[in-house]
């Protein structure tokens, strides 16, 4: 006879079981969806001659208030104004109309075409028009390498981050990594994702590195005063994402930990989170949604401190922030140290009590965060999306600085 303990162990198991089945369902169908269209085939590039005159970014679908996004449509508006014609196809179904949408959500007054999934699929056919070509063909993300090869023209690849550690350790973690090694012409978003690649990948091909850089004029930095020792009231712009590199569930927290030390001193805290869809439900704060560009600068202009955990390839956000006059809170065990050689934020690590000591110390010494903000200024200092277009172009045309691969 099973013994109560037994019974319970019994159902819990089964329970676990049906989880499990559960899960490993709804994986099968999307790694059997990413393996329909996945090729592993490794290209070898010939040389591109001559001068950049043409580059189709192929993107997944468009999609509004979109950090990689957008930077795709600010490189690709700098080459425009540099003379070369720029495309941007979607592979999943979507109209031109929301495309149109998403992209002027993202970047208002972008340069460049639009082609939807049904202009793309006339791209990929035989008969495709051989006036509508392009010199260079550059893949966005993982997912749409495959489709970047099935297409004639110079195969590049714009990484913007180490994609494999957007998944659990598996099957699309491999599937991921595995398109690092397929003979494209890889151009890194700063150098971390270049270090990465090399210490895991068998690489056949370059990899050139262009600037990180941020629109400076987009986020002006407005006057503020850093002497926040007689404050009652702090206010944070904490970023906030599903994804498991933003920490959503670790920062919540910690910042409420932080929060209740600090209300023991007399100061409140006031914590705000953005970059999720009001639905998105965050605890002890506000959720204000996900907000366009003027939203942001006042966010900035109101807060007292941004938190973001860039754990994979940094943020564009604590950029910012910064380039607003708002120092930062980051994730020691992140990569904004590899960007900011100098002290240029307060780090967080996993202590409430940690950070609250940080922060104290930051706001009782005198000068302090006024210095963070210069080390950051002086790091920050001749970054443009011009310059880097201008790099990017370069590394495609064959005359970037000697690479070390």
């Amino acid at each position: 006879m099973l013994t109560k303990q037994a019974v319970v162990r019994e159902a819990k198991r089964v329970t676990l079981s049906t989880m499990h089945n559960a899960a490993a369902t709804a994986e099968r169908v999307r790694v059997k969806d990413a393996l329909k269209r996945y090729d592993a085939s490794v290209i070898k590039n010939e040389p591109l001659s001559g001068e950049l005159t043409s580059i189709l970014f192929v993107i997944t679908r468009m999609v509004r208030f979109h950090g990689g996004q957008t930077s795709i449509l600010r490189l690709g508006t700098k080459l425009s104004e540099l003379g070369v014609r720029v495309g941007y196809a979607v592979y999943k179904p979507q109209s031109h109309e929301e495309m149109e949408i998403c992209a002027a959500s993202n970047l208002s007054g972008y340069k460049g075409e639009l082609i939807d999934s049904e202009g793309f699929s006339k791209l990929l056919s035989e008969g495709a028009d051989k006036e509508k070509e392009y010199q260079v063909i550059c893949a966005s993300s993982w997912d749409t390498v495959s489709y970047v090869k099935k297409l004639s023209g110079y195969k590049a690849y714009f990484i913007q981050d180490y994609e494999p550690y957007f998944y659990n350790f598996g099957e699309l973690f491999l599937l991921s990594q595995k398109t690092y090694e397929q003979g494209l012409h890889m151009i890194s978003l700063g150098s971390w994702n270049k270090e990465m690649i090399n210490r895991n990948c068998n690489t056949v091909s370059e990899i050139d590195v262009v600037d990180f850089p941020y629109e400076s004029k987009d986020y002006p930095e407005c006057s503020r005063s850093y002497d926040y020792r007689n404050k009652k009231k702090l206010t944070l712009a904490v970023y906030l994402k599903f994804y498991g590199k933003r920490l959503p569930c670790i920062i919540p927290e910690v910042l409420n930990g932080v929060k209740k030390r600090f209300e023991k001193r007399g100061v409140q805290v006031e914590i705000l989170y953005f970059g999720e869809a009001k639905s998105f439900k965050a605890p002890y704060g506000k959720n204000l949604g996900m907000l366009n560009k003027d939203e942001l600068n006042e966010l900035y202009k109101k807060a007292d401190f941004g938190v973001v955990a860039s754990m994979s390839n940094i943020s564009l956000v604590p950029y910012e922030m910064l380039s607003a006059g708002l120092p930062v809170i980051e994730e020691e065990d992140g990569t904004f140290n590899y960007f900011f050689k100098k002290p240029a934020a307060i780090m967080m690590g996993l202590s409430s009590k940690e950070l609250y000591l940080r922060m104290k110390k930051a706001i009782s010494t005198e000068g302090e965060i006024s210095l963070l903000m210069e080390n950051a200024r002086e790091e920050m200092r001749g970054l443009s999306w011009e310059k880097t277009a201008k790099q990017f172009k370069k590394a495609l045309e064959g005359a970037a600085n000697e690479r070390k691969n």
